[in-house]
């Protein structure tokens, strides 16, 4: 994939092969010893080109007194296939021709945070020439090449697909952790601008998820995207991110997911310069920092302190169980099977916060805000606030037993004199069933639980709202 750029590169070795090679052919005729005279003060010259210190031409030229200028690589090791070419390519043609003189440059794995390769460009003018890069910086090229080349392994304990996956957060922890100036570093990343961990899947912003503005105010103890002030903290930086395809669910979960990069990124001390699909863009403004432009400005709002994934729609009818016109009136008849999938919704229209909770199983994880995945399903908010009906839901993918599974509702903020009023619907077995709720509490209690908190809980009686027994509604949640 990659041997037209390396046989390139590796002409500047030939050169110097041929003529070491020409040395041992016998040299006829009286010309015999100036040629030989002359040879060998060609190959002195390309030897010490080739393989002198790097500082050998800036002594001749006074050696810089600025300190490097700093850049750096992090590439997702699990890039598609046909995009690594582009990729070789396009940072090859950086370190050859477009990285300034007096610069630094360190390419990492920005998953797994290791090393790739690193090396420093000297301000020495030898070194304006490509060749002359090609041949000093080979061993580094390869190691690039050899990174690319091998078929990195994927987590396997994940709903996950990992395509491009990046870990930002632990990669600007990893970057503080091995700066030892405090200079401005170019820093550009070549993959997912979609958060995915294995070890952290309620924060993936796959299926158009998007984090609230509540990460933005937290510690690193309550979410992977919080920050402490006494963690380390990265030098002040200028990042530049490259994805390809379309990772987005729509324009407007690419919206969310810019804005929150580009402030949690200010958190940090960085700016976010560029955000984009096309490569050359996104190299030009890594190699030219100065002249990248600030993207959009936006500020955290600072009243949604409330740590949650939020989720964007990928079509109008993910919801219409929940969201179209009321149901028939009458009662369902009870459903045919007691296994199956499941979803379960709940629908108001005050301007307060309602929390969904569901468990499939007796020791099986509940989802809600905070746990928005399992192996049994996933958990949805729709954040559009749509006027006069909001709404949120839990789908079980897998096929749960509805004599097991249980499900509350939490009045989370805000404030409802008279209590808290809305619809839970239930979609099952091909059917669409529905019941009103109440909880008395007049305002929210931040989902506390426990004894003293019934008022703010109510449970959805599931087997009576399917009617498969007619039963009076459950003790209000406790615990």
């Amino acid at each position: 994939m990659f041997l037209p750029l390396l046989g390139e590169m590796a002409g500047v070795r030939a050169d110097v092969s041929v003529h070491l090679a020409s040395m041992n052919r016998p040299i006829q005729g009286p010309e015999s010893g100036v040629l030989r005279l002359n040879l060998l003060a060609v190959v002195a010259g390309l030897c010490a080109l080739s393989f002198s210190p790097p500082d050998s031409d800036a002594a001749e030229q006074g050696m810089s007194s600025e300190a490097p200028s700093r850049f750096i690589i992090g590439i997702s090791p699990f890039l598609d296939k046909s995009v690594k070419d582009e990729v070789y390519r396009g940072i090859v043609r950086l370190v050859v021709e477009d990285l300034p003189l007096n610069s630094a440059l360190a390419i990492y794995d920005a998953f797994e945070l290791k090393t790739i390769t690193h090396f420093s460009l000297p301000s020495a003018r030898a070194f304006n020439s490509p060749k002359t890069r090609a041949n000093q910086f080979a061993p580094a090229i390869r190691d690039l090449k050899l990174f690319l080349a091998e078929e990195q392994p994927k987590p396997t304990n994940s709903h996950s697909d990992f395509q491009a996956a990046i870990r930002l957060p632990q990669f600007l922890d990893f970057l503080a952790g091995t700066t030892t100036t405090n200079s401005k570093t170019s820093v550009l990343l070549i993959g997912s601008p979609l958060y995915q961990d294995a070890k952290e899947p309620a924060f993936s912003m796959v299926d158009g998820y998007f984090p609230s503005d509540g990460h933005l105010q937290a510690s690193r103890e309550q979410s992977v995207y919080g920050f402490s002030g006494d963690s380390a903290v990265a030098p002040p930086s200028i990042l530049h991110w490259i994805y390809f395809g379309d990772p987005w669910v729509s324009d407007l979960h690419k919206e969310k997911i810019t804005r929150f990069w580009t402030l949690y990124l200010d958190r940090r001390g960085a700016q976010l310069a560029a955000f984009t699909g096309d490569l050359p863009i996104a190299l030009q403004s890594f190699r030219q920092p100065s002249t990248a432009g600030a993207t959009k400005h936006w500020t955290v709002d600072t009243a949604q302190r409330k740590i949650e994934m939020l989720r964007v729609n990928r079509s109008v009818t993910i919801a219409d169980w929940l969201t179209r016109d009321p149901l028939p009136a009458g009662a369902q008849a009870p459903p045919s099977v007691m296994v199956g999938p499941m979803k379960i919704g709940i629908r108001w229209k005050e301007r307060i916060d309602l929390d969904l909770y569901a468990t499939p199983r007796p020791g099986a994880a509940t989802l809600y805000f905070e746990h928005v995945r399992s192996p049994e399903g996933y958990y949805y908010k729709d954040h559009r606030s749509s006027p006069g009906r909001e709404y949120e839901f839990i789908e079980f993918e897998s096929s749960v037993d509805v004599r097991e599974v249980e499900a509350f509702i939490n009045f989370y903020k805000g404030s409802c004199p008279g209590g808290a009023r809305g619809e839970v619907r239930i979609e099952f077995d091909g059917r669409i069933y529905g019941c009103p709720f109440f909880i008395p509490a007049h305002q929210g209690n931040l989902g506390r639980s426990g004894s003293s908190q019934q008022e703010f809980w109510t449970p959805i009686p599931i087997q009576k709202v399917l009617n498969i027994v007619q039963q009076p509604i459950a003790t209000r949640r406790t615990d």
